[in-house]
């Protein structure tokens, strides 16, 4: 005889809860950077979702400083305009 292959009810649960209260945490979080920091990591997201439509140039200077720019062709909906 197999085993059902759904998760218990109670195990379902404590999951559906755990899920719920990371993303409540790191809602949290986000809220607590500045917009600028706040956008990159929008940007930086949304490299990784969709890289064929960014353009991404890493700079770095003599000194070892570097600079990641993203850029994209796609125009932003007003939700996403900051």
């Amino acid at each position: 005889m197999s085993l059902p292959e759904e998760n218990p009810p109670l195990s379902s649960f404590v999951q559906e809860e755990m899920i719920d209260r990371a993303s409540q945490n790191l809602a949290h979080c986000l809220a607590q950077f500045p917009p600028i920091v706040r956008l990159r990591l929008l940007a930086f997201m949304h490299l990784v979702e969709a890289p064929d439509t960014m353009k991404a140039a890493l700079e770095i200077t003599p000194s070892g400083s570097m600079r990641l720019i993203l850029d994209t062709q796609i125009a932003p909906g007003l939700a996403h305009r900051h």
